[in-house]
């Protein structure tokens, strides 16, 4: 499994694509991506969304209809896709499967699981696949995702990462900025669970 990523439109958002031995999956194509995924994956699997930010499903719709793959996304964010609360997605559509908190998806001989994280969003989920965790706005290296948008709930968010610290360590992916790993990131999220 290759991990490669570029960071796309005026928020910096990373997008992942995890090449696998049968082909690539694409997690979280913000504004921009299409043209790089064009380029870089020869056969594409699926798209997977961590949570429905515009900055984060901008370009779900224009790389699916060029490869003809589906889009998943956590059920509770669905709703964004339709109704960006922020006024800033390109085209609205609907996602093809709506995952739920600990759902598996089979890609290319790997499993690709969906942890449901609330509070920056309320469907705001990570991704686990092997070893890594691709954890969209949920937690970054020495921070952690907004809770005073749009739907966003702090008191959920205080509660989600108390829940990620019982995690074992993985590489951590975030939709900004660099990797970083769990562990390192544990006292920085325990100060912040105990601020919000």
């Amino acid at each position: 499994m290759q991990i490669i990523s570029r960071s796309f439109g005026i928020y910096g958002t990373n997008c992942y694509v995890v090449v696998l031995d049968d082909g690539e999956v694409i997690i979280d194509p913000g504004d921009g991506a299409y043209e790089w995924v064009k380029r870089v994956c020869k056969n594409p699997l699926a798209i997977l969304c961590t949570h429905g930010h515009f900055d984060h499903v901008y370009d779900c719709l224009a790389i699916k209809d060029e490869f003809k793959i589906k889009i998943y996304i956590p059920k509770d964010d669905a709703f964004m896709c339709q109704n960006d609360p922020f006024g800033l997605l390109k085209a609205k559509f609907e996602p093809d499967i709506m995952v739920d908190d600990k759902d598996e998806i089979e890609l290319g001989g790997v499993k690709f699981c969906f942890h449901h994280f609330a509070g920056h969003t309320p469907g705001c989920s990570v991704i686990t696949a092997g070893e890594v965790m691709f954890s969209g706005d949920f937690i970054f290296k020495d921070s952690i995702g907004r809770y005073d948008f749009p739907f966003s709930d702090g008191k959920l968010m205080k509660k989600s990462l108390y829940k990620v610290l019982e995690f074992k360590n993985y590489k951590i992916y975030p939709g900004h900025g660099e990797p970083t790993t769990l562990d390192s990131q544990r006292s920085s999220l325990t100060r912040w669970a105990q601020a919000i």
